[in-house]
């Protein structure tokens, strides 16, 4: 879908397409349910922007099954547990999975950086703070646990690199940094998967799974690192602009005005 080096605007509107079609709107149902959900506690507007942002990272994943002939399930959301593209076949080998991991941050930040800048533009704290959403979710899904996207692309570069994702994991419950019981479950959905890879890993990996070429593994731990960093300096940046609800209510207090979507 690259015309000349560049992305076109009919690459862009095709590539668009795919990921509406690749999505099922079988699950449009289980979406709408979601907003809802969110809505009783965010308010409208910006719980239809988190399930928008979720739904361009997960037509990222969704877009590179298709492309490397992965055969998927429809998109599946579930409130305050995010949304889901099952794959029906495994990948061909871990680099083919990491690729499909990489597909969901990938284009959810391009999403998040979108709607970020159109804030800045608009002045818009609800797009800013939105962006900021985006940025924090793509890079929570980076960390290497588990069947999360970052333990599924490191898991390619290394199988140590679940145990070093348990330990980053369990550094942040014990600080306090996370104290969300579903976490609690992904660290131990990871430990255990991690287990079983040095344990028993004839019945748990296919043969030969692992046996990336180093060109391969250095492209992903170089795209993993850049990738996080990103990140990292872009929440930094929406972080230090959006407005919190007490600084917009001091300030309508003071007279300054807000459009009615910024409350």
């Amino acid at each position: 879908a690259v015309s000349g080096g560049r992305w076109t605007v009919a690459s862009g509107s095709y590539s668009l397409q795919c990921a509406l079609k690749l999505t099922k709107f079988a699950s449009l149902g289980s979406m709408l349910v979601t907003v809802g959900t969110y809505s009783m506690f965010y308010g409208w507007p910006f719980a239809t922007g988190m399930v928008g942002l979720i739904l361009v990272h997960e037509s990222g994943h969704a877009l590179m099954m298709h492309r490397l002939g992965i055969p998927f399930k429809p998109m599946v959301f579930v409130p305050f547990l995010g949304a889901a593209v099952a794959m029906k076949e495994r990948p061909r080998d871990a680099y083919d999975e990491a690729l499909v991991a990489f597909g969901g941050p990938v284009l959810g930040s391009i999403g998040a950086a979108g709607v970020f800048a159109a804030g800045v533009a608009n002045d818009s704290n609800l797009l800013i703070a939105l962006g900021d959403f985006g940025f924090m979710i793509n890079l929570f899904n980076l960390l290497p646990v588990g069947m999360m996207d970052g333990g599924r692309i490191c898991g390619a570069v290394s199988p140590y690199a679940g145990v070093v994702g348990l330990g980053i994991g369990g550094t942040m419950v014990f600080n306090g940094m996370v104290s969300n019981p579903i976490f609690y479950l992904i660290l131990l959905a990871g430990g255990w998967d991690t287990f079983q890879k040095f344990y028993n890993p004839a019945q748990h990996i296919p043969p030969n799974y692992y046996a990336i070429s180093g060109a391969q593994r250095a492209g992903i731990t170089g795209g993993y690192f850049a990738l996080v960093a990103a990140l990292f300096t872009a929440m930094s940046v929406s972080s230090a602009m959006k407005k919190s609800p007490e600084q917009l209510r001091r300030e309508r207090q003071l007279g300054v005005y807000h459009r009615p979507d910024e409350y």
